[in-house]
């Protein structure tokens, strides 16, 4: 399951005690990063690292990065050589960012973790569930 692969991402920094921010993937990181590995897109490290301002809602609050971190995956998997003329990655998109918006009532990164169920959590169980929604639509078109 994505989960997993997204989860362990989400864990890796548990492992480093009191240093752990110096090891935290965003949600944006833990999307991609997990769906490179689930759905073996050979992203290299570099590539990888292109998600990264994304996190936090670009680090503003706005645009959550588990929307974007799910833009990217989908991205990879369904551009073609002409993605203007690509009808269904336009048609997973808007799947994904209504089916986002379903779930979170929003897609603004603020408004998202203002309205969490447990403050206390952090976004992890959040991330979880934006995985779950992700591959459910990355099902119905692989």
């Amino acid at each position: 399951m994505l989960r997993d692969e997204v989860k362990k991402y989400l864990d890796y920094e548990l492992q480093y005690g009191s240093k752990k921010e110096l090891y935290h993937y965003n949600c944006a990181q833990a999307i991609l990063n997990g769906a490179n590995d689930y759905y073996f897109l050979n992203l290299d490290k570099k590539a990888l690292k292109l998600i990264t301002p994304f996190g936090g809602g670009m680090y503003t609050g706005n645009t959550c990065g588990m929307l974007t971190g799910g833009i990217a995956a989908i991205g990879v998997l369904f551009t073609d050589d002409m993605p203007t003329n690509h009808v269904q990655l336009k048609e997973i998109i808007h799947l994904w960012i209504e089916q986002f918006t379903n779930e979170f009532k929003n897609i603004n990164c603020s408004f998202i973790k203002d309205n969490r169920p447990i403050e206390d959590e952090g976004c992890s169980n959040l991330i979880l569930k934006a995985a779950d929604i992700l591959e459910e639509i990355i099902g119905k078109y692989v």
